[in-house]
């Protein structure tokens, strides 16, 4: 058994044909994974993972009626038993094969759709796995992300799936459209150390525009929906790069965990020459860039920005 809990990085629900969670155990033993009631265990696990058997309760085919499962599967949810929830310790980047050859195992043994809870988007299990045994990450994107959006506005909700930032621009319709998914291709594709203060164009043709990685107000911290690797803040056309330390400084524990406690410690909230001085005084080290990143996946979020500390605790604050 591990010291630390495995993060959860992808939460799957899964409707399927057995009447019981102990049914689906017989068949996903052929496959190398065992479900009992110590939980989810097989080949990368470190430890089983817990799981949830939710029994039928009207909405199945509801959860699944977003135009991207066909109306006969639909009737076949409706008519499930129940399903499994289970949060992984795999994502969609990195162990992209491992979760697919469980999905896999989920099918042979009564899967009939499949809806990661990052997004609430789902599929039908056979279609799921068309999309995730692509090599083609847009295919990835199109299995996992969902767009939301208004007038002028757009983020992509869903690449925590991926251990990734989602992204937010505005500007026309069509124009962020293009802007959000690309960048996020992007990002699934090649896995480059982004930063904030870099900058991001479509094409070669395109004005660059500068990229400022904030935390995801969208959606509360307890919500799945909520990324905890923040967005990309995908600034307007025309913006200059700026220049970007060789290191950062790693805050241990998070800046935003020592922000947390010393208010509530205070029974107040600080101004911003308080929360700048505490700032300065918190424990942390210098890290490459690089490290940094290895050290927020490790952890499973993202801390705030200290160069922006102050707006930034402002809105996680004002968000609870």
């Amino acid at each position: 058994m591990s010291e630390r809990r495995p993060v959860t990085r992808l939460t799957l629900f899964v409707p399927g044909t057995q009447a019981s969670w102990a049914e689906w155990g017989p068949p996903l033993a052929k496959h190398g994974l065992q479900l009992d009631v110590g939980g989810l265990s097989g080949e990368g696990f470190e430890e089983p993972v817990g799981f949830t058997w939710v029994e039928q309760d009207g909405s199945f085919a509801e959860a699944f009626s977003f135009g991207t499962v066909e109306e006969p599967v639909l009737e076949r949810l409706a008519a499930a038993p129940g399903a499994l929830v289970l949060p992984l310790p795999f994502d969609l980047r990195a162990d992209r094969e491992r979760v697919v050859a469980i999905v896999a195992a989920l099918r042979e043994a009564g899967a009939i759709a499949v809806r990661i809870e990052e997004s609430m988007l789902g599929w039908d299990v056979d279609r799921w796995l068309e999309l995730f045994s692509s090599e083609d990450p847009w295919a990835w994107h199109r299995g996992a992300v969902v767009m939301l959006g208004e007038e002028g506005k757009l983020q992509s909700c869903g690449m925590h799936a991926f251990s990734l930032p989602d992204a937010y621009a505005e500007g026309p319709a069509d124009e962020i459209s293009e802007l959000v998914g690309t960048l996020n291709v992007y990002q699934l594709a090649e896995d480059p150390l982004l930063l904030s203060g870099q900058t991001f164009s479509t094409d070669a043709e395109s004005p660059r525009r500068v990229l400022t990685r904030w935390p995801d107000l969208n959606y509360p911290d307890s919500h799945p929906c909520h990324n905890p690797y923040g967005v990309w803040r995908v600034g307007p056309p025309g913006g200059t790069a700026r220049e970007i330390p060789a290191e950062t400084p790693s805050f241990v524990p998070a800046l935003r965990v020592m922000l947390l406690a010393r208010e509530k410690k205070l029974g107040r909230a600080m101004t911003q020459a308080e929360v700048e001085e505490f700032r300065d005084k918190c424990p942390c080290v210098m890290v490459s860039q690089e490290h940094a990143q290895t050290l927020e996946r490790a952890r499973g979020y993202a801390d705030l920005d200290p160069d922006l500390v102050w707006e930034q605790w402002q809105a996680v604050r004002a968000q609870g």
